[in-house]
């Protein structure tokens, strides 16, 4: 089956491009293996900015556009998502809230262009990868029918 990204942000600009790809796990497990259809996924489809969320990392990754193999995408870092997920509670359906608060924060950030976050690491990450990718950008889910919007 191929992979289909939880949440994407997509751009306006003619041609549209898919800016940003996302993916929201509620269990840890190796982010390592997790992150291998996401950087694949990224080199497919060009895009620059990919993101992990789960309950305790936010795992952020950049493709440097170097060539069309996964070491053009950089690991930017791991940060700690607490700061993301104040209205997320842990429990049954817990991925699904996980998606919905993933969805919400980047559409806050799409519109505001700013984020209030304690880490200052986070705050730079966010402020250097992130928005840049995003700034008007038009967030959707990738996969229909888990959520709705």
């Amino acid at each position: 089956m191929a992979f289909t990204p939880d949440v994407i942000v997509t751009t306006d600009y003619s041609p549209a491009t898919i800016a940003l790809v996302a993916e929201a796990k509620e269990a840890t497990g190796d982010l390592d293996e997790i992150a291998l259809p996401l950087k694949h996924y990224m080199l497919q489809m060009g895009c620059s900015v990919g993101m992990i969320l789960t309950p305790q990392i936010l795992r952020i990754y950049k493709d440097r556009f170097l060539g069309r193999s996964e070491d053009s995408i950089q690991l930017v870092g791991d940060f700690p998502s607490r700061d993301l997920l104040k209205s997320w509670q842990s429990g049954a359906g817990a991925e699904s809230a996980l998606k919905s608060v993933l969805i919400q924060w980047l559409d806050e950030l799409t519109t505001a262009g700013q984020v209030q976050v304690s880490d200052p690491n986070l705050k730079l990450a966010i402020d250097e990868y992130i928005l840049p990718a995003i700034s008007g950008g038009r967030v959707s889910i990738a996969q229909p029918g888990t959520l709705q919007r």
